[in-house]
């Protein structure tokens, strides 16, 4: 399951229906702990388009009660697909702390891994993340509907789980899946 709102109207955030919409990118943004959802409602009434990752998880609670509920895959991380210009005007939004940057410039995510993760949590199975994951083997997913993607091999207690990593966060979403569905990708 995920979450994604597409702007209401262009005119909402000031940009020309005119202009080519190539120059879009997705920015990943940091915001206060579980502001989450409040964000993303800010920024979807804004107009923009907003990407927040939520998956199913059964919680047991101290009763011993179980209830399946709605988890952000990414805690107090919020992904927006806009222009570069209107990154500081997005970072002023309140509960947003910080938009994720490198050497000075904001981070771009590949949309290759947006879409990836959408497809992956379109399949209704258990999608977790690793943090600070560094290894594994570099492979490519040849059939089914993540056809095409390239990711890393772990196995975890006997199950084999492929991940597509987010450098600008440094994590990586993982999903099982049957070996045979995968080819090694040659190292340069």
């Amino acid at each position: 399951m995920s979450t994604t709102f597409k702007p209401k109207s262009q005119m909402d955030v000031g940009i020309s229906i005119l202009e080519p919409t190539s120059k879009k990118n997705w920015y990943v943004f940091h915001t206060a702990p579980r502001a989450e959802k409040v964000v993303l409602r800010e920024l979807s009434n804004k107009g923009y388009d907003v990407f927040l990752p939520i998956t199913k998880t059964l919680r047991v609670w101290n009763n011993r009660q179980k209830k399946i509920i709605d988890q952000v895959l990414f805690p107090s991380y919020i992904f927006v697909n806009t222009e570069e210009r209107y990154v500081p005007k997005i970072s002023q939004t309140p509960k947003i702390t910080t938009v994720i940057h490198c050497g000075g410039k904001p981070s771009k995510i590949n949309n290759k891994c947006i879409e990836g993760i959408k497809n992956m949590l379109d399949l209704n199975q258990e999608v977790s993340i690793e943090p600070n994951f560094s290894e594994g083997e570099s492979v490519r997913i040849v059939e089914g509907p993540l056809a095409g993607y390239e990711g890393v091999l772990v196995r975890q207690q006997s199950k084999t789980k492929f991940g597509i990593k987010l450098n600008e966060i440094n994590q990586t979403v993982f999903i099982d899946i049957c070996t045979s569905l995968l080819e090694k990708i040659p190292s340069l």
